[in-house]
């Protein structure tokens, strides 16, 4: 029996009033909307997550580099004789690349560049600077993005101490 637009529909008479019988009418909507999801977010969340991803490594690494510096500039100034000062900067720096800097998985080995305001460095009240620094080489990402490479960059942070007048 036909009803309608012209279509084949099924209908079938009970209590006098014509009902629908399934839905054999209209094409069939569910799962549709999920299909559209997948189809659209997945390609444009894969390059935000990598993105924030990268945004995440490059904040730890100047995070650690901040601390390396802050910690190496406060090493140096506590340094009762200008003798020890490299020496206690290469064990800062070695503790750091053991415990901190290879946790977050940073391989390159940082480098310590110290200026001072005045000469000789300790003198008291004189400003101290000490800039760590990082050059990351070129690398790929991992898994089926090995393809693309990240380009070279340069990370670095600084901290100034100042040396105590009362030393």
């Amino acid at each position: 029996m036909t009803r309608g637009s012209g279509k084949n529909c099924v209908f079938f008479l009970k209590r006098s009033k014509w009902q629908h019988f399934g839905n054999f009418c209209e094409p069939r909507d569910s799962g549709s909307a999920v299909v559209e999801f997948v189809i659209l977010a997945v390609p444009l969340l894969i390059p935000i997550i990598l993105y924030l991803g990268a945004i995440h490594e490059n904040s730890t690494t100047t995070s650690d580099l901040h601390n390396l510096a802050r910690q190496s500039a406060r090493a140096f100034i506590t340094s009762g004789d200008e003798s020890f000062e490299g020496a206690r900067l290469q064990t800062i720096l070695n503790v750091f690349e053991s415990k901190v800097l290879s946790r977050h998985g940073i391989k390159e080995i940082p480098t310590l560049q110290v200026e001072c305001s005045s000469s000789p460095c300790l003198t008291p009240d004189s400003r101290v600077k000490v800039t760590a620094t990082i050059s990351r080489i070129n690398r790929t990402l991992g898994g089926f993005l090995r393809f693309i490479p990240t380009p070279n960059s340069i990370i670095s942070a600084s901290d100034i101490q100042i040396v105590d007048e009362w030393r």
